[in-house]
């Protein structure tokens, strides 16, 4: 039988909710593995009621977890942690998101996990990671930004620390975890053994420093990386500027300073004083931001600014909004924004998985799961249950699923 997609046969465990371990495990389930996402009855993941809903269905959790089987239990009855444990012997990755030492108080710890199944990579996410003396506070993803020195370099150097308006965070921690998992799923192919991998948005977060860090430690603490604003304070020009509809993002590096000075009609600002090399130009970034201004105001339209420096072929970019960037051609010819129909609630616009295949360039347009709608499905494939056991443990309070609304039809 033909492959499918990169993953065909991997099977995933995903005990996570909310985002960096729904995230990580919706990209291997759109790369083609089966990825089982418990919840926890009765509500499931928390997302399935936030932040927008639309008759009946959360956007959030749609995105999310489509792809995915649920089985909703109660993990505290000894039936319903025997499931997980079960299906854990089966399975290549088991994923858990709770706070540190949750997962191991609730019976299922990495030495448990191994034991369980010596094969299986086991993935734990959280804010400030497994161990050391943060480990045990609670937090998400502005917590771990605030810790690595991230919120400190957002906004303006007179004003106070700004907040982004997405979870750089956590998507970038499932990501990385995705990234792992595959590491280490790679390792077992020569070893024949799992292993648990500690992700945290802190780690990640802080990984995100691609000159803050080094900058300080090298200068040894005379340069202290802080908040610029819109003029980035190491290289220009690099900035925001504000053209006659949009505000526009414009960049030079120091071997295409001359080629910008020319497209500005400012040849004299090229071995100008206060402008002739990147240091100057940094310490003098808003002197220099007024000659930019100037000409960008002289244009007739956005339109002429973009067209010449494309032509010089210096990077430029409108600053889109979010409506704006869901309309681009371009964004939506590479699938970067798609479309996804949900079976109760219609077709939402959802971005698309940032990773292309050769081999597999099928992008299937994979269900979101109501809560415990595989419950029957993946206890009979997996672990031998008959109808008449599933039907038991649902009346004993283990399993919990939710009806299929009227006229819609389960996923395969």
């Amino acid at each position: 039988m033909k492959q499918k997609n990169v993953l065909d046969g991997y099977k995933v465990v995903d005990f996570t909710q909310v985002l960096a371990g729904p995230c990580c495990a919706r990209m291997m389930a759109e790369l083609g593995a089966e990825v089982i996402k418990i919840e926890i009855a009765p509500a499931g993941d928390i997302t399935r009621m936030l932040p927008y809903v639309r008759n009946g269905r959360s956007g959030y959790f749609i995105q999310q977890n489509r792809g995915k089987k649920s089985l909703c239990l109660n993990p505290k009855t000894p039936e319903g942690l025997q499931i997980i444990k079960d299906l854990i012997k089966g399975a290549d990755v088991f994923m858990e998101a709770f706070s540190p030492g949750a997962i191991g108080r609730m019976g299922l710890s990495w030495d448990v996990v191994h034991a369980l199944n010596p094969k299986v990579v086991m993935c734990s996410i959280s804010a400030l990671g497994q161990s050391g003396p943060l480990s045990h506070l609670p937090g998400y993803d502005y917590i771990a930004a605030a810790y690595a020195g991230i919120l400190d370099n957002i906004g303006y150097p007179d004003g106070p620390p700004l907040l982004t308006g997405m979870a750089i965070g956590d998507v970038s921690t499932g990501v990385a975890s995705f990234g792992a998992i595959m590491a280490a799923l790679l390792e077992r192919t020569k070893s024949n053994e799992g292993q648990h991998l500690d992700m945290s948005l802190l780690d990640t977060y802080f990984h995100m420093h691609e000159i803050n860090a080094q900058t300080y430690s090298g200068s040894e603490g005379a340069v202290v990386p802080t908040r610029f604003g819109h003029l980035h304070s190491s290289i220009q020009p690099i900035g925001v500027f504000k053209g006659h509809k949009n505000y526009i993002f414009m960049l030079a590096v120091p071997t295409t300073w001359p080629t910008f000075a020319k497209v500005i009609e400012r040849e004299d600002l090229i071995e100008h004083p206060l402008f002739s090399t990147t240091p100057l130009r940094a310490e003098n970034r808003y002197k220099l931001a007024e000659h930019i201004q100037a000409w960008i105001d002289k244009q007739p339209d956005d339109e002429t600014v973009l067209r010449k420096f494309q032509e010089a072929h210096l990077p430029i970019a409108p600053i889109l909004s979010v409506p704006e960037a869901m309309s681009e051609p371009h964004l939506i010819e590479r699938g970067v924004v798609r479309p996804h129909h949900d079976r109760s609630s219609g077709t939402w616009q959802l971005p698309g998985l940032p990773m292309r295949f050769s081999k597999y360039p099928d992008r299937p347009d994979l269900p979101a799961p109501y809560i415990g709608e595989h419950n029957a499905q993946v206890l009979s494939k997996h672990l031998g249950y008959d109808a008449a056991k599933i039907d038991a443990l649902h009346k004993a309070g283990v399993l919990h699923a939710v009806p299929l609304p009227d006229g819609v039809k389960a996923a395969e």
